[in-house]
């Protein structure tokens, strides 16, 4: 399983990183890197895309999570910091170099900010150095904006709207209503910050000041919206949730909206009168309203707490809700899966390994009780040539009878396992059944092998010859012929049921996701009915990664199980391997004990014949 990269906080691209100060190799950013940034570089990573992405209230608040989870450490309160001040990254068009540019400009200097002085107090010298000339750079931007503001002129009113569909790319029917709003507060003499006629002759970057100003002048702010998410777009929301801020320290000023439904407001608006925009004549009512308001000079207004966004409060209680959902994942569905998979793996591997042992052992040991019985063979032969006429139950025949003993007991223990793993599933028979097997199939061999060797003893001793003859080829076909190998067959069949488990534990991610996510519908469903928050908050792919991340690690553990039992099987063709390389060896000396006791009998065969 890959391990994910820190990503840059100026482009986003993937870092290199070798120091606790790193340089993208892609736009030049310097980039600040805690000693501990590995135990939460997805959500650092989340928050750095949420800054970027200019939401910067998301990204301070998923900061703020890192920073209650772990040590507080430089890079994180240094990223706050930017957070605070609205800081983006844009690329110069003529050198591609990344500069900073702010949309919340402050009357306190960057470098009074708490984040950057906490950060620089948690830096190495070399994160100093950078910091400290980062946030001159930024105090220097910063005061150059502060220079433009207080050159503007007071603003009575700032109208927030959204400019374009994000979807379409299209004019949204907000720009004509803000534009009608904008028509009647000038014509009754007001000056009003409408950004499409205020910022018409400006370019984007250096927006930032004049909305600073207008914000903070501005004695009145009126919200318009036809559509719900239209509120809570990153640029609209940046503007009136800095307003709210301002009207906290200033409870003079007021904020006005337009919808068509004021259910769909955020719930920073709940406790606030809305002009509904389906009703004729709204904007019109709504110019009015704002008018008597600047013509009391102040109001009695309601100052709004101090809150967070609803989504921003969901991903808050969803960053705890994962922790425990975490904590508690061993009664889940998905770890009970798991654990059901990875028990029949280990059943699996079992079988693998206990059919190789008794395939190996019982070749070998087959094999060498005839071996044995065959060089032993040759002194009986000899003797039984000099000695031809011998009487029953002379110490020559009985030692014959403990040959035959041998002999068919290796026969017995070389196809054992074929008997056992060919013609029988043992995974399923009981112990005490296989057992009995055992005994009644080897004791009725070696009874089959007295009976023969009683009745043709008398004659000639010719069922032992044969029997010794058929040795070298009972070794190399049971040795060597792949039908006989039963544990490579059986293995062959846990390899095929083991990928098909493998391609089962692949799937349990996706069945934990789907879990998490139906729990978290119900702890979305529970919030609202309980009235922590309303509906606008949504369910986020990004609440899973920590999720994600147990689940990564319960797999990743499944995963090397799984490599370890392919090992165990490739151990096993090695040793198949090795086998017939036994085989070769055991049918050798086989062969050559045969050969001998050929000679032995065709010399006594023809000495009996001169007789």
């Amino acid at each position: 399983m890959s391990i994910e990269a820190l990503n840059c906080q100026c482009c986003g691209a993937p870092l290199n990183i070798t120091d606790t100060i790193c340089e993208c190799e892609y736009c030049g950013g310097i980039n600040i890197i805690g000693g501990n940034a590995g135990k939460y570089i997805s959500q650092l990573n989340r928050a750095n895309k949420l800054r970027q992405e200019c939401e910067f209230d998301h990204a301070y608040t998923t900061y703020d999570i890192i920073l209650s989870e772990n040590t507080p450490s430089a890079d994180v309160l240094w990223s706050q910091a930017l957070c605070e001040y609205g800081i983006e990254y844009v690329p110069d068009p003529i050198s591609s170099r990344f500069f900073p540019t702010l949309h919340r400009v402050k009357d306190i200097s960057f470098l009074n900010s708490r984040c950057y002085l906490e950060a620089l107090e948690l830096a190495d010298s070399q994160q100093k150095e950078h910091m400290k000339k980062a946030a001159e750079e930024i105090a220097r931007i910063q005061e150059d904006y502060l220079n433009i503001a207080a050159n503007e002129k007071p603003y009575d009113v700032f109208i927030c709207y959204k400019e374009k569909d994000s979807d379409t790319g299209e004019y949204t029917e907000d720009v004509k209503l803000a534009e009608e709003l904008y028509r009647e507060l000038t014509d009754k003499g007001y000056k009003v910050f409408f950004s499409g006629e205020t910022l018409k002759d400006k370019l984007s970057v250096d927006f930032e000041p004049y909305i600073f100003a207008a914000l903070k002048s501005a004695k009145a702010m009126a919200v318009i919206g036809t559509k719900a998410e239209y509120f809570t777009s990153v640029w609209v929301k940046n503007e009136w949730g800095r307003f709210l801020k301002l009207m906290e320290q200033n409870p003079e000023k007021r904020m006005f909206f337009a919808c068509d439904d004021p259910d769909e407001l955020p719930r920073a608006f709940s406790a606030k009168q809305a002009q509904l925009l389906c009703k004729d004549g709204a904007i019109k009512n709504l110019a009015t309203n704002i008018v008597m308001f600047l013509k009391s000079g102040s109001a009695k207004v309601i100052s709004p707490s101090k809150i967070l966004t609803v989504q921003d409060e969901f991903d808050r209680i969803m960053a705890q809700k994962a922790k425990e959902y975490t904590e508690k994942i061993e009664k889940t569905k998905f770890r009970e899966q798991e654990r059901s998979i990875v028990k029949e793996l280990w059943n699996l591997n079992g079988f693998a390994y206990v059919t190789n042992k008794l395939f190996t052992r019982t070749f070998h040991i087959g094999s060498i009780l005839l071996l044995l019985a065959s060089f032993t063979y040759i002194f009986y032969s000899f003797f039984r040539t000099l000695f031809p006429e011998q009487k029953f139950m002379s110490p020559l025949y009985i030692f014959s009878f403990i040959l035959i003993i041998i002999i068919f007991a290796g026969i017995m223990t070389l196809l054992m396992p074929i008997v056992f793993l060919n013609l029988f599933d043992f995974r399923k028979r009981e112990s005490q059944e296989l057992y009995m097997f055992i005994v009644s199939y080897g004791l009725s061999i070696i009874a089959l092998g007295f009976v023969i060797h009683a009745f043709l003893f008398e004659f000639f001793p010719v069922t032992d010859f044969v029997i010794l003859c058929v040795v070298p080829l009972l070794i190399v076909l049971i040795g060597a012929v792949r039908w006989f190998n039963s544990a490579f067959i059986e293995n062959k069949k846990s390899l095929a049921e083991v990928n098909s488990k493998l391609t089962q534990i692949k799937n349990l991610e996706e069945i934990a996701r789907k879990e998490f996510f139906e729990f978290e519908e119900i702890q979305l469903e529970n919030l609202i009915q309980s009235g922590h928050i309303n509906d606008e908050a949504q369910i986020k792919e990004y609440h899973y990664d920590e999720v994600k991340q147990k689940v990564d690690e319960i797999l990743e553990e499944d995963i090397q199980f799984i490599r370890k039992s392919e090992s165990n099987r490739l151990n096993v063709r090695n040793l198949i391997v090795k086998r017939i390389v036994f085989t070769i060896v055991y049918g050798l000396l086989a062969a050559t004990a045969s050969a001998i006791n050929f000679s032995i009998f065709y010399y006594g065969l023809l000495s009996a014949l001169e007789l």
